[in-house]
């Protein structure tokens, strides 16, 4: 009998404090010490949801939505948008799937290629009010 599909054997953290409605868990990619379990709207990775057996896998921002809100009244007001600004090009869907055990994770997770995703970026703001994108402190 093959092991039931665990994140957390794959370097994903579980987010504490965030999840999607309907009690959806969700994963970071943990690769950079930054990635603690902690969601940050302004953090670029990789991310995994999972409800049941279904799981979504992403590169991009945790939220778009919660991020927008960072920069209409939160970290990142100061900020002059580029033109053309869209946080949707932030995020790649890579998968959407049931994966229902560890060994047909690993068959997921080989075929995007998972361990060879970059570190983690930050949206943030530069010292000319400028949205600067930089891997993480």
């Amino acid at each position: 009998m093959t092991a039931a599909f665990d994140p957390t054997k794959f370097n994903f953290v579980r987010l504490e404090k965030f999840q999607f409605p309907g009690g959806v868990a969700v994963y970071e990619y943990k690769n950079h010490p930054a990635v603690s379990g902690n969601g940050d709207f302004l953090r670029i990775n990789l991310y995994l949801s999972m409800d049941g057996d279904y799981v979504t896998i992403w590169h991009g921002l945790l939220e778009p939505l919660a991020t927008e809100v960072e920069f209409e009244g939160g970290r990142m007001t100061s900020v002059a948008k580029p033109e053309g600004f869209d946080l949707g090009n932030y995020t790649e869907q890579l998968f959407r799937g049931y994966i229902d055990s560890d060994e047909i994770a690993q068959c997921v997770f080989k075929a995007l290629r998972v361990g060879e995703y970059l570190l983690p970026q930050i949206l943030s703001a530069g010292a000319d009010h400028k949205l600067r994108c930089d891997a993480p402190q």
